[in-house]
C-alpha cells in the first residue's frame, strides 16, 4: 500500500508539473501574440498597449523588437517537455541581450547616421562611455560580439561545440576529397565532390567527357534501430570530446607548503627524550616532514625491540600532544619511524596530483590520483593492475571523497566511450551528482535511461547481467585471438572497427547490499573479480563496516589491493588490511594503501575534492552533450528465483541419484552426505514440492516415488 501511494504522489506531481508548464507556456503564447501586435500596431492598441510601446521604445529603442522573439523561445521551452527550465538563467540573458542590443544599435545610428534605428535611453548613456573606452569601431565591434554571445546563451548553443563540429566536418570533408581524388588518378576517373548534399561529377580522362549529376544514394533497406546505432557510433567516434581543464578545481595548498626546519629539530629532541625516559635510546637518522604528518626516523639501540617501543605509543602521543601516533618499521633504512601529527596541517587538493608528472605520464585510462605521500609527493595508481580495489573506513573518516577523488579522476583521463562507470549507491546520495553523465552504465538498460542504482535487488540483477557481458566479449576476444582487453582495441583499430570500453564497477556500501542479499551478491562479485579483469571489467567495493560478514573470506580472497581509513578497532584494521594500523590513522582522508602484492602499506593523505569542484567538472562534462550509447545484451536475467533456481538444479539430481542407490530418504543421510542440518532440511523440502517423496497423514516416515525419480533422472540422460 505505502509503496502505491508513494507512485500515486510522484504520477501527481509529475502532473502538475506538465500542466504549470503548459499554463506558462500559454502565457507566453498571449505575450508573444500582444508584443507582436503592439508593437506594429501601437496606435490601434488603447491606451496601455500605446503607454507600453512609448516606455519599452524610450528605454531600449529598437531592441524592442527582439522581446517577442525572446517570449517565443520561452514558449518553444515550457512546451517541450524534454527542455530543462532554467527562468532565472533566461531572464539574466534576455536582460543583458536586449541592453547589449541597445547599445548596438545606438553605435550603428551614431556612425552610419540612420534614422530608423535608436538605442533608446539606454544606447544614449551607455554608448558614449563605450566609445570613450575602445574608439568606435573596436567598440562597435566589441558590443556586436558580445549580443552574439548572449543571444547564443539565451538559444542554449555552444559556440566552441559548434566551431569544433564545422572544423572536424571540414577536416574529414577534405580527407574523403583528397581520398578520392587519389583512387580516381589510380583507375583513370577524377571524382570532385561539389558540395555537402551529395551532388558527384565524374570527369574521364581523354576527348570525351560525360556528366552525372545526383548520384543515388544507397540503395540498402535498414531498420530504423541499426540506422539509428550505427549514427550514434559515428557521433561517438568524430566527436570532439574536451577533458576537463584542471582550472576547474582549487589550487592545492601544499604547493607552497614549507616546513619550520628549528621546529622539526625541537620535535625530534623532544621525542628523544621522551623515549629516554622509558629506557630507550635512539638516534634521530631522518626526518621527512609532510603536509599532515612528519616521520622520524630512529636507529635504536642495540638490544632494544620494535615491541618496546610499540608498547608505549599512548605514552608517546600523549606526550607529543597528539591525537595518535604510528610506529613503522623501515628494514631498508633498518629504522623504526614514527609518524607524528603536525600541529597545523595542510589540506591537499587533488588538483595538485592531477598537474603532477606521475598523473599527465600515465597512460592508462585507469589512473587513480589518491593523495599524497608523508614526504608530500603525489602518488597515483592503476586501477587496471590492481585489478580490484576494497575500500574500508568509519563514518568520517573520509571514504566518500576518496571515491569522489577515484570518479573524477578517472573522468580527467577517459572519454566517455573510453570507461564506463556503473554506479551502485544503496545510501543514494553519496553518487547523485553523477546521475546525468555520459559516462553511465547499466547492462539491463540503454544508455538513455543509464542511471545510479540503488535497490539491492536491481544491483544483483545488474551484477549478474554483468557476468553476461563478460562473457560475450571473452567470447567475442576468443574469436579474434587476443588475450585481454588492450590487445582486442589495439588489433580493431587497425580494422577500422569499434573499440571496447573499460568498466568501472563502484559499491559505494557494500554492507547494505550484503544485509539483503548476501548470497546473490557474493556470487556475483567472486565470478567477476576472478575472471572479468582481462576483458576490461574493474570493481571498486567501498563499505564503513568491515565485519566478517560483509568483507567475507571469498572477497578477500579475490580483492589483493586494499584501501583502509581511519578505523574503529584493531579487528577492523586486521579484516581489512591483514594487519593492525589503520585504527591509529587521525582520520579526515588519513588512509593506508596496500598495493597487490606488497607486503606493507603506504601511508598516504587523500586528496580532497568539494561538492562543488565535483560538480563543475561534471557540468564541464554535460554541457558538450556527448551522445550516449552501448551496445545492450540481448540475453535476460530473471529478476526473481534466478539464484535458487540453480541451487535447487545443483542439489536436486545429487540427491536423487542417493536415493536410487541407498533405496532410503532421511534428514540424516542427506545431512552426512550433503553437509548441514539447513541444506538438508532445503532438499527435502524441494524434494517433497517436485513429487518425489511425500509422508502421508498419521505416519513419520518418507514414501518414496521410485518411478518418478527414475524418469527425470532418465530424461536428463543421468
Amino acid at each position: 500500500m505505502g509503496k502505491n501511494r508513494v507512485i500515486k504522489n510522484k504520477n501527481k506531481n509529475r502532473d502538475n508539473e506538465k500542466i504549470n508548464r503548459r499554463s506558462v507556456a500559454l502565457f507566453f503564447a498571449l505575450a508573444v501574440f500582444l508584443s507582436v501586435y503592439v508593437l506594429v500596431v501601437p496606435y490601434k492598441s488603447g491606451m496601455m498597449g500605446r503607454a507600453f510601446y512609448f516606455v519599452t521604445f524610450s528605454i531600449f529603442g529598437t531592441s524592442a523588437y527582439i522581446l517577442p522573439f525572446i517570449f517565443l523561445w520561452q514558449f518553444i521551452l515550457h512546451i517541450r517537455q524534454s527542455s530543462e527550465l532554467k527562468g532565472r538563467l533566461d531572464f539574466i540573458w534576455s536582460f543583458l541581450c536586449m541592453i547589449c542590443a541597445s547599445v548596438l544599435f545606438e553605435a550603428v545610428h551614431f556612425m552610419f547616421k540612420t534614422k530608423n534605428i535608436s538605442g533608446g535611453w539606454l544606447g544614449d548613456n551607455l554608448y558614449p562611455f563605450l566609445k570613450e573606452l575602445f574608439d568606435a569601431w573596436l567598440g562597435l565591434f566589441l558590443i556586436a560580439v558580445l549580443t552574439f554571445i548572449l543571444f547564443v546563451k539565451i538559444l542554449r548553443l555552444s559556440v566552441i561545440r559548434f566551431f569544433c563540429s564545422f572544423f572536424v566536418n571540414l577536416r574529414d570533408y577534405i580527407k574523403k576529397l583528397k581520398t578520392k581524388i587519389g583512387d580516381s588518378n589510380k583507375s583513370g576517373k577524377l571524382f570532385i565532390q561539389q558540395s555537402f548534399t551529395g551532388d558527384v561529377f565524374t570527369y574521364k580522362t581523354g576527348p570525351n567527357v560525360v556528366n552525372r549529376f545526383d548520384e543515388k544514394k544507397n540503395k540498402r533497406k535498414e531498420s530504423s534501430e541499426e540506422i539509428c546505432e550505427k549514427q550514434e557510433l559515428i557521433d561517438n567516434k568524430a566527436f570532439n570530446y574536451v577533458l576537463p581543464p584542471v582550472t576547474l578545481l582549487k589550487k592545492d595548498d601544499t604547493l607552497n607548503f614549507a616546513a619550520n626546519k628549528n621546529e622539526l629539530l625541537k620535535r625530534a629532541e623532544y621525542l628523544k627524550t621522551i623515549l629516554i625516559d622509558f629506557d630507550i635510546n635512539a638516534e634521530v637518522k631522518d626526518i621527512i616532514p609532510g603536509p599532515v604528518l612528519t616521520r622520524y626516523d630512529l636507529v635504536l639501540a642495540p638490544g632494544i625491540r620494535i615491541q618496546t617501543v610499540s608498547n608505549i605509543i599512548d605514552n608517546i602521543s600523549l606526550a607529543m600532544r597528539t591525537a595518535s601516533i604510528r610506529i613503522v618499521p623501515i628494514p631498508e633504512k633498518s629504522v623504526v619511524g614514527i609518524e607524528v601529527p603536525n600541529p597545523v596541517s595542510v589540506i591537499v587538493g587533488l588538483r595538485g596530483i592531477l598537474e603532477s608528472v606521475s598523473f599527465e605520464k600515465s597512460k592508462s585510462l585507469l589512473t587513480l590520483a589518491f593523495g599524497k605521500t608523508t614526504d608530500g609527493a603525489g602518488y597515483v595508481a592503476n586501477l587496471a593492475s590492481m585489478p580490484h580495489l576494497l575500500i574500508a573506513g568509519a563514518t568520517g573518516s573520509g571514504k566518500s571523497v576518496g571515491i569522489h577523488t577515484i570518479i573524477i579522476s578517472i573522468l580527467y583521463k577517459a572519454r566517455p566511450d573510453e570507461v564506463k562507470f556503473m554506479l551502485i549507491d544503496p545510501k543514494r546520495v553519496e553518487m547523485s551528482i553523477y546521475r546525468n553523465i555520459p559516462h553511465l552504465y547499466n547492462p539491463c538498460t540503454i544508455a538513455a535511461n543509464a542511471n545510479i542504482i540503488t535497490n539491492p535487488r536491481e544491483a544483483a540483477v545488474a551484477l549478474k547481467k554483468l557476468i553476461l557481458v563478460m562473457e560475450e566479449r571473452y567470447t567475442k576476444f576468443a574469436n579474434v585471438m587476443v588475450r585481454n582487453i588492450e590487445d582486442y582495441n589495439n588489433k580493431i583499430l587497425e580494422s577500422g572497427g569499434e573499440k571496447e570500453f573499460y568498466i568501472v564497477v563502484i559499491i559505494d556500501e557494500l554492507a547494505d547490499l550484503m544485509l539483503v542479499l548476501q548470497k546473490e551478491i557474493e556470487d556475483s562479485i567472486q565470478r567477476l573479480a576472478q575472471m572479468a579483469r582481462a576483458v576490461g571489467i574493474h570493481l571498486i567495493l567501498a563499505t564503513q563496516r568491515p565485519s566478517v560478514n560483509v568483507i567475507t573470506g571469498v572477497i578477500k580472497a579475490n580483492f589483493p589491493a586494499r584501501l583502509s581509513f581511519q578505523t574503529t578497532s584493531k579487528i577492523d584494521s586486521r579484516i581489512i588490511l591483514d594487519m593492525l594500523g589503520a585504527e591509529s590513522l587521525i582520520g579526515k582522508g588519513d588512509m593506508l594503501f596496500l598495493p597487490s602484492g606488497e607486503v606493507r602499506p603506504v601511508r598516504l593523505q587523500g586528496a580532497f575534492v568539494s561538492l562543488k569542484e565535483a560538480e563543475k567538472v561534471i557540468s564541464f562534462i554535460n554541457n558538450q552533450n556527448f551522445p550516449k550509447f552501448y551496445e545492450v545484451v540481448s540475453v535476460e536475467v530473471e529478476r526473481k528465483g534466478d539464484f535458487a533456481a540453480d541451487k535447487k538444479s545443483k542439489d536436486l539430481i545429487p540427491a536423487l541419484k542417493l536415493i536410487s542407490e541407498r533405496r532410503r530418504i532421511s534428514q540424516d543421510l542427506l545431512k552426512a552426505n550433503f553437509g548441514g542440518s539447513a541444506r538438508a532440511a532445503n532438499i527435502l523440502s524441494i524434494l517433497e514440492i517436485g513429487g518425489f517423496i511425500s509422508k502421508p497423514k498419521g505416519t513419520n516416515k518418507w514414501q518414496i516415488n521410485f518411478d518418478k525419480i527414475s524418469k527425470y533422472l532418465d530424461i536428463n540422460n543421468i
